[in-house]
């Protein structure tokens, strides 16, 4: 489920709360899985504040995956993507209303689905949810791009993650660019978006191992997930058993001078 709309409030000091909103004191020290399609923790994530993505990822992401010279032809898309993890569809909205893009939204939550429904309405937004098998309702090379938004974090298995990005590659044409947009620099309070246990001594994550990841919401609370360290060489390497061919090497720090660090990290790739 990527971002959703809001602002950055400076002086938030709030304590997380797990998977949805709950007294602080109840908050578990442990990592348990989050249940994103439990509706409580799909209502609040809905509401999660996203000017840092907007000012730092939405920027790069559209010059990648958007026509350069828009057509803007009457009733037809420049470019048709499909959204992994999309939320309620604020990026998609986005790219509707300023880049003619239409974008299959993909998401596992039937709930935050009903919350995009009710908040976006444009014919160019198509919800889709995957199939029981882990399949993608669309046809072959039926899409000019991909992104996903802090979805692989949040995906435990490095399988999955290659099923799903193997999946992807079947839906993109010959070419196709694919952007992933990864978790940054740990030990920064980005206000909006937090990473890591705070309350503890930092140490070397080992491959797999889980962390919190504390969002900021419209009600100045924090929604506190969990994600998984995937080093970046493993990642790399699943991108390219998908059929996909890196382009760079590395991801690309997006970063914010406001907080000097990066609050995001940017992987991106082209179908073969």
């Amino acid at each position: 489920m990527p971002p959703t709309t809001g602002h950055v409030n400076e002086a938030f000091d709030t304590p997380p709360t797990p998977g949805h909103r709950t007294d602080p004191r109840t908050v578990p020290r442990d990592t348990s899985p989050t249940r994103w399609t439990d509706p409580r923790t799909a209502a609040a994530y809905a509401t999660r504040l996203d000017a840092l993505d907007r000012a730092t990822a939405w920027p790069r992401l559209t010059e990648l995956l958007t026509n350069p010279h828009p057509r803007r032809g009457l009733g037809r898309p420049d470019a048709t993507l499909v959204e992994l993890g999309s939320g309620p569809g604020h990026y998609a909205h986005h790219l509707a209303e300023h880049h003619w893009t239409a974008t299959y939204a993909l998401d596992i939550s039937p709930a935050v689905h009903r919350h995009g429904e009710q908040t976006l309405r444009d014919a160019w937004i198509h919800r889709i949810l995957p199939a029981r098998d882990g399949s993608l309702p669309l046809r072959r090379c039926q899409c000019t791009g991909a992104l996903a938004h802090l979805l692989l974090c949040h995906i435990r298995q490095p399988a999955h993650i290659l099923a799903l990005l193997t999946e992807t590659r079947r839906v993109l044409r010959p070419n196709a660019p694919l952007a992933l947009v990864e978790p940054g620099d740990h030990g920064h309070d980005f206000h909006t978006l937090r990473y890591g246990h705070h309350d503890r001594p930092a140490t070397r994550p080992q491959p797999g191992d889980p962390y919190p990841v504390d969002y900021t919401l419209a009600d100045q609370t924090r929604l506190r997930t969990t994600a998984y360290h995937h080093p970046p060489a493993l990642l790399a390497e699943l991108i390219e058993r998908a059929r996909f061919r890196l382009d760079p090497a590395s991801p690309e720090r997006l970063l914010t001078p406001a907080h000097g660090a990066a609050p995001f990290v940017l992987w991106t790739a082209r179908a073969c």
